[in-house]
């Protein structure tokens, strides 16, 4: 398993997606792919957004690679097993598998 930074992209950081996210800052987290660090992101900030007839369904930034950057970070320390770990330094617990 690797570490993996996720970062909102500051372009796109007003992105009506972030509604769906309860965190807005950079993470690292110990994943086997990209993939699976955008999944574990996602289920560990989730936020409901309410329904409105006429807009598009929003889903979580993290999966989507124009809002938010991923990538493999070979310098980071280690993530304590079942965390993410934020900018501001504070772990936040994944959602049991």
């Amino acid at each position: 398993m690797s570490v993996y930074r996720l970062a909102p992209i500051d372009i796109r950081a007003n992105d009506e997606k972030w509604a769906a996210s309860n965190l807005k800052e950079a993470v690292w987290v110990e994943a086997a792919d990209e993939m699976a660090a955008r999944h574990l992101v996602e289920n560990a900030t989730l936020r409901m957004v309410d329904f409105r007839p006429g807009r598009p369904l929003i889903f979580s930034p993290w999966l989507d690679d124009v809002v938010t950057s991923c990538h493999r970070d070979l310098e980071a320390e280690a993530v304590p097993p079942g965390h993410l770990r934020t900018q501001a330094g504070k772990l936040v617990a994944l959602p049991a598998a």
